[in-house]
């Protein structure tokens, strides 16, 4: 049952003198509007009844993923040929098999400006038709990454800003509770730490920060994690909210890991969020 919004009703003037025909019409009238004040408050009062509430919230991802068009060998610089570019940052870094490679530029079809064997992670040659996902590198402590969304799932009333995909956009005033989580991997020896927080309007949050661990690299295979957690905060109409993080050593990257085969598994996203709205403000 879809809600409808009531509407007063428009009662009929007044008689100088007792009419039967009047008060007869009024009833009609007042019956119609108290018949609409019974089915709303029944479509929200029964068991499914918040099934009918509709409020802001909004989802996003980044999960850059495409294969490889060409053959490369295990020292080759020039552009990398995909299958296309779509979904993937500007600059940024590839995972391929268990190589990471920067990049500094992109056409629809090429990765240009590549770097071969970064973070930690060793070069080798690669196989047209393997897959190749984004890794968003985690600066160093001495910098601070703001995530990127490339992704939108769901945007009702909460989105990304169109000219800054780092930025989450309330269009209604109201407490939101805001849901992230990432997947961090690095193929350096060290353990590292890597700090995510939140940012209100270019202002972090106190209180917003948490740091996790990333394991190193082990027998051969990525020391890898996943965090999440969640903050309610109250926001104004046309606040932003965005997600930051850093790193101890600057050698991990929030990978997106491409579909598996055995077992069959969809495409694993580097980075979630979602924005839920919880109750309007206090006053």
């Amino acid at each position: 049952m879809r809600l409808r919004n009531t509407t007063a009703p428009n009662l009929p003037l007044a008689t100088r003198t007792y009419e039967q025909q009047y008060i007869d019409q009024l009833n009609n009238v007042l019956r119609l509007y108290f018949n609409q004040l019974d089915n709303f408050t029944t479509a929200i009062s029964t068991t499914g009844g918040g099934s009918n509430l509709q409020f802001p919230s909004g989802a996003w991802h980044q999960d850059g993923n495409t294969t490889l068009a060409a053959n490369i060998t295990n020292v080759s610089t020039t552009p990398i040929q995909v299958a296309s570019t779509d979904g993937f940052l500007s600059a940024g870094a590839l995972m391929i098999g268990t190589e990471l490679i920067s990049y500094t530029g992109k056409t629809s079809t090429t990765f240009t400006g590549i770097t071969r064997g970064v973070y930690g992670s060793t070069k080798a040659a690669h196989t047209a038709g393997v897959y190749v996902s984004e890794a968003q590198p985690v600066p160093s402590s001495t910098t601070a990454l703001t995530i990127a969304f490339t992704y939108t799932d769901v945007a009702n009333g909460v989105d990304v800003d169109p000219t800054d995909s780092t930025k989450i956009v309330c269009q209604t005033a109201g407490y939101y509770n805001f849901q992230f989580s990432i997947q961090l991997l690095t193929y350096d020896s060290t353990i590292d730490n890597v700090t995510l927080w939140f940012r209100q309007n270019g202002v972090d949050i106190a209180y917003s920060a948490g740091i996790i661990t990333v394991p190193s690299v082990h027998g051969g295979v990525a020391g890898a994690t996943i965090a999440s957690w969640n903050l309610v905060l109250p926001v104004n109409a046309g606040d932003y909210i965005q997600l930051i993080m850093s790193s101890t050593t600057g050698n991990t990257v929030a990978a997106t890991y491409p579909p598996g085969t055995a077992p069959v598994r969809p495409i694993s996203p580097s980075i979630i969020m979602t924005a839920t709205f919880v109750s309007a403000l206090y006053t």
